[in-house]
């Protein structure tokens, strides 16, 4: 079942594993981790959504995964409406069926955009930061996660 941030203990989590975000695309799937304390999230790969499962749970046991968090595209007003949600949705269902892991789903609001800011300040060229920003902008909704878990518990 996909729960909120608040529903979950996460902060017994923190220190022991790691979190693991997944930006769902219908070709291309960002993924980026985070560091065993929480406090940085970084991009790792860009994966093929066709067969997408199974290298999912190779990285999940490799990087010692302990929480997912999925990007999820709500409109700029906050609606949760729209197709791109749903699919969203539907693949979430899907990966609960095959991990025994909490999944978190987290507004992914403008990561996009501000993933491709950064490419361009950066000076990636445009036809390369069509290799990378897909797990760029998952490190950004992971970085969103992370502060919001780093809030709410050293209140």
């Amino acid at each position: 079942m996909i729960k909120s941030a608040n529903e979950l203990c996460l902060n017994e989590l923190k220190g022991r594993c790691r979190a693991l975000c997944i930006d769902y695309g219908d070709k291309r799937i960002g993924v980026a981790i985070s560091d065993i304390n929480w406090e940085i999230a970084s991009p790792l790969i860009v994966l093929e959504s066709h067969g997408v499962y199974d290298r999912l749970l190779e990285i999940i046991n490799e990087q010692e995964v302990g929480v997912i968090v999925v990007g999820a595209p709500l409109a700029i007003n906050g609606d949760q409406g729209g197709k791109q949600l749903e699919k969203v949705k539907r693949f979430v269902e899907n990966l609960e069926k095959k991990v025994n892991l909490p999944i978190v789903m987290w507004d992914e609001r403008l990561s996009t955009h501000g993933a491709d800011r950064l490419l361009t300040n950066a000076c990636i060229t445009k036809s390369r930061r069509k290799t990378y920003i897909d797990k760029v902008a998952a490190s950004f909704i992971l970085e969103g996660f992370l502060h919001y878990c780093e809030n709410i518990y050293t209140r």
